[in-house]
C-alpha cells in the first residue's frame, strides 16, 4: 500500500523552521561522525537546528547524513520509527529544514528524500487516529498539515489536520490558558507548535481556525507566569528549564504582549512577586488520565528566587529518563514540600503517569503587608491519615518568606519537610545545627530557621536541564502527635 502510486519529484511547499539552534551543539554533531538514526535525529528539530547555527558547507553535508542514514535503516515501516508522532515530526523536520540542507543535495538525493517523505505522509494519515494528545497529537498534526500542502492529494489530510486540530485545542486548552498537563515545558512547545501552524496557514493562504488564535492569546501570558527571572520555567510535573533563548523566540514569535498573571485558578498555580523575589506553588492536583505521562506527586510544593537567581528549587526531571530515574525525579521527596512516612503523596507509575486521590484547596490574601498563600491536600489521608496544610508568606520586599506547616491526624507518622537548593546555592548548619546560613552565588545570604523539627543538610539533585546535577537540600524531620502538628520557619534574607 505505501508503495503504491507515484511521488512527485519535489516539495512544493517549504516553511522556513524560525526557532534559534545552539551552534556548539551544532559544531559538536559534526565532529562526532556517529549515525544518530535511533538518537536525536528521531526529533529532527532540534538537531538541525544546531546544524543549522553553525550554517557551514560541512553543517549541511552532517544534515543530508543524518537523513541518509534514516532512510538507510528505516525506509520500510517498523513500530518504532513509523509512530504518527515520530513521522510527523519526521515530515515538519524534513520539510521544515529544506532549504538549509537541499542545496548542497543531489537530484538523486532530493528523489529519494521526496518519495520517503510521500510514503511515510501517507501511512499517517492512513492510520492516525484522535487519541494522540498534547505534544505528541500536534507532532502528528503538523506532519498531516505539511504533507498536504505538499502532495497532489492533500486536500484530505488538510480536512483531518484541521479538524483534529480545533478538537485537541478544545480539549486540552484551559479557560485560564494553561495546559491540562499542567507542566511548564509541555505549555511552552505546545504553543511552539501551534505558532507554526498559524504561521503555516497564513503562508498557504488558508483561515486558521478561530480556536488556534485564542489559544496562542490565552497561552502567551500563563507562559510567562512559568518563568524565572533567569528566563527559564519552573520545575514542575515533568518540566525542564528549557533555553531562554527558546523561551523569547517563542514570545517574539507569537506576536502576543501580555501582562504577568497572579493566579492561574484552572490550572492550578499560585505566583507571587515581592520587591526582587518570586515565590511560585503547585496548588493543584495532578493532571488528569491522559494528560499524566510527565506529572510528579510534588503537591504543594513551590520554588523561590531573587533577581535572576534560584534559590529553593524541584528537582525537575532528565530528558529520556529511564523508569528509575523517572520514579525517582517524580517522588514527592524530589520537590520543596512535605512528605509522610518516606511515602509518595500519590502513587508514581514506573513507566509513566500517576494516580492520585484526594483534593487541593487554595486561597489567596494579604494579611499583615505579607502575601499570603495558603494550601491544603488531604492525598495522604487514605493511606496514612493525615492532612496537610501549608501557609506561605511572602513578605512586602521580598527579603522573607515564612511558612506555617500543619499536619492534621491521631496516628503518629514521620515527616520531611525539605527545601531543594539550586546548584549554585551553598548551604551551612549552624547554631548547633537549628538554623542553616544559605549564599546565592552573587554572594547574598539568606538563614532557615525552623521550629518543631531537627533539621539536617544532605546532598540532593538537581536535573533543571534535563541531566542530572550535584546539588543540597535542606530537610526538617520529625513525627506527628495525634490531633495537629506544626511546624514553623523562616526563609529571611542576611543583611549586609
Amino acid at each position: 500500500m505505501l508503495m503504491a502510486g507515484e511521488s512527485p519529484e519535489r516539495l512544493h511547499f517549504t516553511l522556513p523552521d524560525p526557532w534559534p539552534g545552539d551552534s556548539q551543539a551544532g559544531l559538536a554533531l559534526i565532529a562526532d561522525q556517529r549515525m544518530l538514526f535511533e538518537g536525536p535525529i528521531s526529533r529532527p528539530g532540534a538537531v538541525f537546528r544546531n546544524l543549522r547555527a553553525v550554517g557551514s558547507e560541512a553543517a549541511r553535508r552532517r544534515a543530508l547524513a543524518l537523513i541518509e542514514d534514516w532512510l538507510d535503516h528505516h525506509s520500510e515501516w517498523d513500530d518504532v520509527e513509523w509512530t504518527p508522532e515520530k513521522i510527523g515530526d519526521r515530515i515538519a523536520g524534513w520539510v521544515g529544514f529544506y532549504e538549509f540542507y537541499a542545496p548542497a543535495a543531489t537530484p538523486e538525493f532530493v528523489a529519494r528524500l521526496v518519495e520517503s517523505l510521500h510514503r511515510q505522509w501517507k501511512h499517517l494519515l492512513r492510520t492516525l487516529q484522535p487519541t494522540l494528545t498534547a505534544i505528541a497529537g500536534l507532532r502528528a498534526i503538523k506532519g498531516l498539515i505539511y504533507g498536504g500542502l505538499n502532495f497532489d492529494e492533500g486536500d484530505k489530510a488538510l480536512g483531518l489536520g484541521v479538524d483534529l486540530l480545533k478538537r485537541q485545542i478544545a480539549a486540552e486548552i484551559l479557560p485560564d490558558g494553561g495546559h491540562i498537563s499542567r507542566c511548564p515545558s509541555v505549555h511552552m512547545h505546545m504553543l511552539r507548535h501551534l505558532t507554526d501552524l498559524r504561521e503555516t496557514f497564513r503562508m498557504a493562504g488558508i483561515e486558521a481556525p478561530d480556536n488556534l488564535r485564542a489559544a496562542i492569546s490565552a497561552m502567551l501570558p500563563a507562559l510567562k507566569f512559568f518563568r524565572h527571572g533567569d528566563g527559564g520555567l519552573a520545575l514542575f510535573h515533568g518540566s525542564v528549564e528549557e533555553l531562554p533563548l527558546m523561551v523569547d523566540a517563542v514570545f517574539t514569535l507569537a506576536e502576543g504582549k501580555c501582562r504577568t498573571l497572579r493566579r492561574l485558578t484552572d490550572t492550578g498555580y499560585e505566583r507571587v512577586m515581592a520587591g526582587r523575589s518570586l515565590l511560585m506553588a503547585d496548588a493543584g492536583m495532578p493532571p488528569a488520565h491522559f494528560f499524566d505521562q510527565r506529572a510528579h506527586a510534588g503537591l504543594l510544593s513551590f520554588e523561590f528566587g531573587q533577581g535572576r537567581e534560584r534559590l529553593i528549587v524541584n528537582c525537575g526531571a532528565v530528558d529520556g529518563a529511564t523508569p528509575q530515574w523517572h520514579m525517582a525525579c517524580a517522588a514527592t521527596a524530589a520537590h520543596s514540600t512535605m512528605v509522610i512516612g518516606d511515602s509518595n503523596a500519590c502513587e508514581v507509575l514506573e513507566l509513566g503517569g500517576i494516580r492520585a486521590e484526594g483534593k487541593v484547596t487554595v486561597q489567596r490574601y494579604e494579611e499583615d503587608n505579607c502575601h499570603c498563600v495558603e494550601m491544603q491536600h488531604d492525598a495522604y489521608g487514605e493511606t496514612h491519615g493525615i492532612v496537610y496544610h501549608r501557609l506561605l508568606r511572602l513578605s512586602a520586599n521580598g527579603d522573607e518568606l515564612n511558612g506555617r506547616e500543619e499536619l492534621t491526624g491521631t496516628v503518629e507518622r514521620r515527616f520531611d519537610l525539605r527545601w531543594h537548593l539550586h546548584p549554585t546555592v551553598r548551604a551551612s548548619l549552624a547554631q548547633s545545627g537549628q538554623t542553616a546560613l544559605v549564599r546565592s552565588a552573587s554572594g547574598s545570604g539568606w538563614r532557615l530557621r525552623v521550629e518543631g523539627a531537627v533539621l539536617s543538610l544532605e546532598p540532593g539533585v538537581y536535573c533543571g536541564s534535563g541531566a542530572p546535577r550535584r546539588s543540597l537540600q535542606l530537610k526538617a524531620t520529625g513525627a506527628t502527635q495525634n490531633g495537629e502538628t506544626v511546624i514553623l520557619w523562616s526563609f529571611s534574607r542576611e543583611k549586609m
